[in-house]
């Protein structure tokens, strides 16, 4: 459900705005339609006001990136709404149950040994069957069930992206220590051999996932 998806201080919006969202089901608006819709004329609004200076290339390039999660939205919709044929969907049941019941029939009448019988009565069943569920749970794979796409990990994984640019280091500069930084390439090698002789694994070594913090190395005493 939408509506459990975990949202970054809703409360922190002003009242006509939390009015105008709450109300939007009375209307039969959409709601991700109204916010990408406020989103957009705010950007415009920081524009004219002279609060975001950016050239015209990147703000047509965050128009192009909001519209384009809006067309994947509406592309997940579809998945969601459209479902399988509902006569199909009648025809596979039903063929199934007929194969339920035929095919014991025909294997004991090619088979006499019971545990053949049982063997290759079971396994076209079962996997027949497997398949016509497999497709069921492909079908919709937005929901609540074990095999249903994680959307809570997916909104928390936005979430963090979004309190990234709340941070306070978000617009640091990045800068070098006059002190520490390296600026002689045959020095920057002889380190890198040095570290390859202690590690022989060192230049194959994958990069550790992210933990949310950075661990910087010891500082290089000044010379």
């Amino acid at each position: 459900d939408a509506t459990d998806c975990e949202t970054i201080d809703p409360q922190g919006l002003d009242n006509g705005t939390l009015h105008h969202l709450q109300t939007c089901s009375e209307h039969g608006f959409n709601r991700v339609e109204v916010l990408l819709h406020l989103i957009q004329s705010l950007i415009t609004q920081s524009l004219d006001d002279g609060i975001i200076r950016v050239p015209a290339p990147i703000i047509s390039r965050v128009y192009q990136t909001l519209s384009r999660g809006f067309v994947n939205l509406l592309n997940a919709k579809k998945i969601a709404d459209t479902r399988f044929p509902f006569p199909f969907a009648q025809l596979i049941s039903l063929l199934l149950f007929a194969n339920i019941f035929l095919t014991p029939i025909l294997v004991t009448s090619i088979f006499t040994q019971p545990a053949l019988c049982v063997i290759f009565s079971v396994i076209p069943i079962f996997g027949m069957s497997c398949l016509n569920f497999i497709g069921v749970e492909l079908e919709n794979p937005f929901g609540q069930d074990d095999n249903d796409l994680p959307l809570d990990h997916f909104q928390g994984e936005m979430n963090n992206c979004l309190l990234m640019l709340l941070h306070s280091s978000a617009d640091l500069l990045p800068d070098v220590d006059a002190l520490r930084c390296m600026t002689d390439v045959d020095e920057i090698r002889e380190i890198m051999m040095e570290q390859r002789e202690l590690d022989p694994t060192f230049p194959s070594k994958p990069c550790p996932k992210s933990t949310g913090s950075t661990s910087l190395p010891p500082p290089k005493p000044a010379k």
